[in-house]
């Protein structure tokens, strides 16, 4: 029985330590943050302490009825850790199979201990259960010396690979948000006249651009565009120590990942050191429609883009108009005008597009071929992407929502002509300014939806509470639990023939 009890707990620390990993995973490997994670959601694991104190107090009066009580109490606990419609799985890569082999060095190295006093050693393993997500942490801060060596082999050899290249030319793109899709707008122009290696999806810190250099880039590319992305002090002069670039852009700045960064302008200096890993005599791309970057004290040389401020008085954007099919807008070079079609939507994905074409231009794209590169430009996936359908049109902008984007994509869904529903839990990581914002975004939803579902009551509460402030009808917005279930009624709101437009905004991962 006493055998039958310890490969059960096997089996259940498994997939306890599995859930906290995961969790851990998605919190960016952070002790910091997982740490304040368990704090939050303690209640999730008041249940599996109670459950393991239960057997350890029962095994101590009676070994017998104890190991039983323990055993129920595991199927209990294996139960409740199980994980059910996750929207992203856990990667079992080497830093987290590395966890798992130190946790099962710790049991082996018990059992060895303990070997003769079982009870004890029962014991011994249900308190570390019930303390799983601690332990977790202690794993990790174990492990720390060795994954801090591995890492700086990688970054090292990074180094020598971008040293070996000294004709390659490095662009650098950050900005609490729009970073991504100009990287991808970017390197689908460069393409038109360069071999481009560009980081895929979210690869954008100091590890994810350390792998795209050591697995992708090769002695044939000519330009490497690397987006960096961050979200606390200090990691940008890290990355700059790996990437020193001939050219650099910033997006956009704003109130993203408030909560590691704990000031506004802490983010502004953070964002603004991109311009430190310059080599000499590199240029730098702001979006002076972005008022941060346009009220800052820039001292290195810059270029200026934007649709209503731009000092680029080569480049200027004109007669800007949206269909069904996305935008149409034009060019203005100073010598010709050059009409462009894109399938994108929204103002702020048109700045992210100049942005790009005025990065081309000054490498030698010609504008033609700029322009026909533009046309075939998809939007980046899940982010403020309309897909066309016959019982409704979704415009999906799940991807990590911030207070600007989201507020253009409410604009968005206002400009289209038929039924607009918002499915949205709201707006996360935004520090003690989090309410405000959600609040902000409900006034604008009020003014652009003509039904909402929101997703998560606690959550959303700020949302809602602006709604009901807007005296929006009553009827027409819906708290619900999930995703699936705002889903289904967004699908039965009745369109008497009219085109049906569903905007989904933001859509929270497993850690919330």
């Amino acid at each position: 029985m006493e055998i039958l009890l310890i490969v059960l707990y096997l089996i259940v620390n498994f997939l306890s330590l599995k859930y906290n990993i995961h969790i851990f995973q998605l919190n960016y490997y952070t002790p910091s943050t997982q740490l304040k994670w368990t704090m939050k959601n303690w209640k999730k694991f008041l249940g599996l302490v109670i459950l393991n104190v239960i057997g350890i107090v029962t095994i101590i009066l009676n070994n017998k009825i104890g190991i039983i009580v323990s055993v129920i109490a595991l199927l209990i606990n294996a139960y409740i850790v199980l994980e059910k419609n996750v929207k992203k799985k856990i990667v079992f890569t080497k830093r987290v199979i590395r966890l798992f082999i130190t946790n099962y060095i710790i049991l082996i190295a018990l059992g060895l201990i303990l070997k003769n006093n079982i009870d004890i050693f029962n014991i011994t393993l249900l308190i570390i259960n019930a303390v799983i997500p601690i332990y977790m942490i202690l794993l990790n801060y174990i492990n720390k010396p060795i994954n801090n060596a591995i890492n700086q082999h990688y970054v090292n050899d990074a180094k020598k690979i971008l040293k070996s290249m000294p004709n390659l030319k490095i662009i650098t793109i950050t900005g609490s948000y729009g970073k991504t899709s100009t990287k991808n707008y970017l390197a689908k122009i460069l393409s038109e006249k360069y071999n481009v290696l560009y980081t895929p999806g979210n690869f954008n810190t100091l590890l994810g651009i350390t792998r795209t250099i050591r697995t992708q880039l090769k002695p044939t590319h000519e330009i490497f565009v690397c987006e960096v992305g961050i979200d606390r002090v200090g990691e940008m002069e890290k990355i700059n120590k790996l990437v020193q670039s001939n050219y650099c852009m910033i997006t956009a700045i704003g109130p993203q990942h408030l909560e590691t960064f704990k000031t506004q302008e802490n983010i502004i200096k953070s964002k603004l050191k991109i311009m430190d890993g310059l080599k000499d005599g590199g240029v730098a791309f702001l979006n002076l429609d972005n008022e941060y970057l346009r009220n800052s004290k820039i001292e290195r040389k810059y270029i200026g883009y934007g649709i209503e401020n731009n000092d680029n008085n080569k480049m200027k954007i004109t007669n800007v108009s949206y269909g069904a099919k996305g935008l149409e807008f034009s060019i203005n070079d100073g010598k010709d005008e050059y009409k462009f079609n894109s399938k994108l939507l929204g103002d702020h994905n048109l700045v992210n597009l100049f942005g790009a074409i005025t990065v081309a231009e000054y490498l030698g794209v010609p504008m033609k071929e700029i322009a026909n590169a533009v046309k075939h430009i998809e939007s980046v996936e899940h982010r403020l992407k309309l897909i066309p359908g016959n019982e409704y049109n979704l415009i999906d902008d799940s991807y990590n929502s911030n207070p600007i984007g989201a507020t253009n994509a409410l604009k968005v869904l206002g400009k289209m002509q038929g039924v607009r529903i918002l499915i949205t839990p709201g707006m996360v990581e935004l520090g003690d300014k989090q309410y405000e914002y959600n609040y902000n975004f409900g006034e604008v939803a009020a003014k652009n939806a003509d039904y909402i579902f929101l997703v998560n009551k606690q959550q959303t509460l700020p949302i809602y509470n602006a709604l009901m402030d807007q005296k929006y009808p009553s009827g027409k917005v819906e708290v619900v639990d999930d995703f699936n279930t705002a889903m289904e009624k967004a699908r039965k709101v009745e369109n008497n023939g009219k085109e049906k437009y569903i905007l989904i905004e933001n859509d929270l991962p497993d850690n919330y």
